[in-house]
């Protein structure tokens, strides 16, 4: 270990220089940076979260949704992507992601900062500028309802399923058929023999179900019954909702105050 002091300085010098470049730097460059405004009279951007969005950060977190997305819109000059048989770049952008890249001012408010590790799913650094909060909820509550083939795991613990209270449905719940709705985090479907039985109990849903499916079949013939089974499959509960707990509610009020990379700011420039 005649070199042993050697190493051990050369070690001290490597952390410290990282520690410099790294971490002393970039807070002496942009610790007092502040809100930007394009003109006088101009709301500051970026804006504090509301209170609801706040509590929907714990929540993001608590969740896990920052191992699968990511808060940062890459320059154009970085991803790719196929047109036309010629490969192109500019992914994030080219996406609808964010109108330009991200940049430090973008995350000024944001306690934690919540960059993510990976992308397993889209980037949501602006995606409450991409979808609407009855979108939100039913993506939570299974995401599978818009894409099949999604691997994005159900939210379903987030809302409740309840009974409807003198037939009005509160405004919160979800507008989603029974096939989401009667087993909460799956796609439900009966078997050939609950759908009898369904048939069966309820005499007038046959004639109710073809007034409303126009078309001309016959409900006693197999293709019949399955078509019936698959339009009653997307008719919401008669005598139950599912509802948003507060935490679906402060998560998806955070989602949509994500609207990063959507104002102009005079660093952003490729």
């Amino acid at each position: 270990m005649d070199r042993g002091m050697v190493i051990i300085v050369g070690a001290l010098l490597t952390f410290a220089s990282s520690w410099l470049g790294l971490v002393l730097l970039p807070y002496r460059q942009l610790q007092n940076q502040q809100p930007y405004t394009a003109s006088p009279g101009d709301d500051p951007y970026p804006r504090q979260l509301s209170e609801k969005a706040l509590a929907g950060v714990g929540v993001y977190s608590a969740n896990g949704c920052l191992y699968c997305h990511s808060q940062q819109v890459r320059s154009a000059r970085f991803g790719n992507w196929w047109e036309g048989g010629e490969m192109k770049t500019g992914a994030d952008i080219r996406r609808g992601w964010g109108n330009r890249r991200t940049v430090s001012r973008d995350y000024l408010h944001d306690r934690p900062t919540l960059l993510g590790t990976m992308r397993t799913g889209p980037d949501l650094a602006n995606v409450g500028s991409r979808y609407s909060p009855a979108w939100q909820h039913q993506h939570l509550f299974n995401p599978r309802s818009f894409n099949a083939w999604s691997t994005m795991p159900s939210f379903a613990f987030l809302y409740r399923r309840e009974p409807v209270e003198g037939g009005k449905r509160a405004e919160t719940a979800l507008r989603l058929g029974r096939e989401w709705t009667v087993n909460p985090g799956y796609r439900w479907r009966p078997t050939d023999e609950e759908w009898d039985r369904i048939l069966a109990s309820q005499p007038g849903l046959a004639d109710a179900l073809k007034a409303a499916n126009p078309g001309h079949f016959d409900v006693a013939t197999p293709e019949g019954k399955a078509r019936l089974l698959d339009f009653w499959l997307t008719t919401e509960e008669a005598d139950h909702q599912v509802v948003p707990t507060a935490d679906a509610d402060h998560l998806v009020a955070y989602l949509l105050e994500l609207r990063k990379a959507e104002t102009p700011l005079p660093e952003a420039k490729e």
